[in-house]
């Protein structure tokens, strides 16, 4: 069977099995939190080989934007982070660390995003060998605050939407008009109409939302999770939201 490859970019963890052995990788952290200038310049990417197998990995830089509905768009970076190794082959059950270190210039007006790509590199086969051979990579979200400003989230839209089994949920899109990005499960929202009203707290928008990136001067829309009574016809939101952790 001649050799095929598959890859994965995905922004959350994950396991492959091929036909023959169980590959795995462990990658924390999903999310690192950086500043252009001082000791928060610096980060680390953990990888753990869970397989049977050594595994050889390459980290890759990509340059992210986030559209509304969160999907990232990826081009290429420059060479703005040093990363130490930027390669290596980790024994099975063994971990390796990687150092990230922000290059790039120390006094960036506004935030930016990249996209850290931990990718499998496959290993060369003998022509003997009759397999399906699948290589992976997971992402790290990578956010470079500047050194000078603070995130903001305003409320720019309210609306319901209703999910495949019937529910009804709001939906906020938030504006950032700050320099700085903002991570929306940092926020308390409050949603009301009448006498009905629900508060979100800052641990449960974390749990059904994720990151919540913002970038600045963007919008992002969330479905929040709360049901809707259906005597209710519209919600009016409000929220308060902490820049720092």
């Amino acid at each position: 069977m001649p050799l095929l490859r598959t890859i994965l970019l995905a922004l959350l963890c994950g396991i492959f099995l091929t036909p023959r052995a169980a590959f795995a990788m462990t990658v924390t952290p999903t999310q690192i939190e950086m500043t252009s200038a001082g000791r928060a310049s610096r980060g680390a990417i953990t990888v753990v080989n869970n397989s049977i197998a050594p595994l050889a990995v390459e980290l890759v830089t990509k340059l992210a934007t986030l559209d509304e509905t969160g999907v990232p768009k990826a081009t290429a970076a420059d060479d703005e982070f040093l990363i130490m190794p930027p390669q290596a082959m980790i024994p099975p059950g063994a971990t390796q660390n990687f150092r990230i270190q922000w290059l790039g210039d120390p006094l960036i007006e506004t935030s930016r995003t990249f996209l850290i790509y931990v990718n499998q590199i496959p290993v060369k086969m003998t022509k003997k060998t009759s397999a399906v051979q699948v290589v992976f990579g997971m992402g790290v979200m990578v956010n470079v605050a500047p050194p000078r400003g603070q995130a903001a989230l305003e409320v720019a839209k309210t609306d319901i939407t209703t999910d495949t089994r019937g529910r009804r949920h709001p939906v906020l899109t938030v504006f950032n008009p700050s320099n700085v990005h903002a991570l929306f499960p940092r926020a308390t929202v409050r949603v009301s109409d009448g006498s009905w009203s629900e508060t979100i707290t800052s641990g449960e928008l974390a749990q059904s939302i994720g990151i919540g990136l913002v970038q600045p001067g963007h919008r992002r829309r969330f479905v929040l999770p709360v049901v809707v009574p259906p005597d209710i016809k519209s919600v009016k939101t409000s929220i308060q939201f902490n820049a720092k952790p």
